[in-house]
């Protein structure tokens, strides 16, 4: 073996290990699916607004958004202009009631907190099956932009 190849390796393993160490013994007495997948309800804006920018830079951002533009024209510029205050929306009126519910039910997901609220397992079966459709639809537009 290569020095130059397995020490670079083992430097980031150690590296790794040494973070994971130190954050398990950083973390609060939460749940492990809070802390997971909510970071312990801790991030802030920034973290928010990060994830939100990586979802709309995409394959349709740059490869549908500008094709649809020169086929369709100016119309569909104004079309996807929709998308500010559809963010806006979102996040600064739901986002705010979804958080408020989603604390008080101790809800992970949209699915926890409408089974908590409701009590109705229809209609968490009827969510799941809707987001499953919308994120199918999604997922190939993202397969085929990056395949193109």
């Amino acid at each position: 073996m290569q020095l130059e190849v397995i020490l670079p390796l083992v430097a980031y393993l150690v590296v790794v290990f040494g973070v994971s160490i130190y954050a398990m013994r950083k973390r609060t007495a939460g749940t492990f699916l809070n802390e997971y997948f909510l970071g312990s309800r801790s991030m802030g804006g920034i973290v928010l607004a990060m994830t939100l920018t990586a979802t709309y830079v995409s394959a349709s951002s740059f490869i549908g958004g500008p094709g649809a533009a020169y086929k369709y024209g100016l119309g569909w510029v104004l079309l996807a202009m929709i998308q500010l205050p559809a963010v806006w929306l979102s996040l600064g009126i739901l986002g705010k009631k979804f958080a408020i519910l989603a604390r008080r039910y101790n809800a992970v997901t949209l699915n926890d907190m409408l089974f908590a609220r409701y009590q109705s397992r229809l209609l968490v079966w009827l969510a799941s099956l809707s987001l499953l459709v919308a994120f199918i639809g999604a997922m190939t537009v993202q397969f085929i932009g990056g395949a193109r």
